[in-house]
Formats: C-alpha cells, structure tokens, sequence
C-alpha cells in the first residue's frame, strides 16, 4: 500500500474598500472622514506585522488631509502624510484570519469644487520594520480588490 500526502494550497487575499463619510460632502474648511475597510479574507492565514502599506491620494486642490485626528487601529502607523497622500503601514498589527480593520482619514474641505476622484491602493512591505521597503503581495493575494475609489465635492 503506498503512501500519500496531500498539501492544500492556503492563499491569502486582503481586500480594500474606501467610503467617503457624509455621502463624499464636505464644506469649506469643514472636516469628514475617508472610510477604510481592510479585510484579511484567508480562513487560516494571519497577515504578518509591517506587510501592509496602503496609501491613498486626494485632490490637493480640494482638500488637505489633516496632521491629527485620524483614527488607526491599535498597532497601526502613518509612513508618510504631504497632505494629499498618506501611507499607512500595519506596523505591529498582526491582522487575523477573517479578520477586518477600519480606518479613518481625516481630511479638511480646502476650495469649493469637485466632485473628484480620492483612490486608495493596496501595496506591500518586506514585512520588516518600519513597513518602507516594498515587498510582495500576499500569497494568493487577488490584485483585482487592491484599489478603491470614493469621490469629494467641497461646498460653500
């Protein structure tokens, strides 16, 4: 009688969806929120400490993305803010199996125009801190819900 062994492929995808608080409407120098869901969709696969480094981009010519009062989950960090782009890492956030994160970006109606485009896209790290260098994606990881859009429309 022979022997077999069977080794089931364990892919890991995590997921991005971005939401403009205040259906995308904010007033002049008035402050909302970008909504960020993360969701680490394996079933068995806890997604490593510093591997996530999303970052998201805001029409500078509408609004500022705010210094404070942005909400991060525990163990989460700021990598980079200029103002109209932030880069998150996971830092020490080790996102479990089925396990989803949000996020909120706080970000200040500058001048009345728009409606225009916010994205958010999903990148990896070499899993070291602090979260700067670029690794690959997840094992299994599904490029397609990487990137999300909202949009902002600053009012009077």
């Amino acid at each position: 009688i022979g022997t077999s062994t069977s080794k089931m492929a364990v892919g890991q995808n995590v997921l991005m969806n971005i939401l403009t608080k205040n259906s995308g409407r904010i007033k002049k120098n008035k402050i909302t929120f970008l909504e960020v869901t993360i969701c680490n969709t394996s079933a068995s696969v806890s997604v490593p400490t510093y591997k996530l480094k999303p970052q998201f981009n805001f029409p500078s010519e509408l609004v500022t993305i705010s210094a404070s009062g942005h909400v991060l989950p525990s163990g989460w960090t700021i990598l980079s803010n200029t103002g109209s782009t932030i880069t998150l890492s996971n830092a020490i956030d080790e996102i479990g199996a089925n396990v989803c994160r949000t996020i909120l970006i706080s970000i200040k109606g500058k001048s009345v125009g728009g409606p225009s485009t916010i994205s958010g896209n999903m990148s990896f790290s070499n899993s070291l801190a602090p979260g700067l260098v670029s690794g690959s994606p997840t094992k299994g990881d599904n490029s397609a819900d990487n990137a999300s859009t909202s949009t902002i429309n600053v009012l009077k």
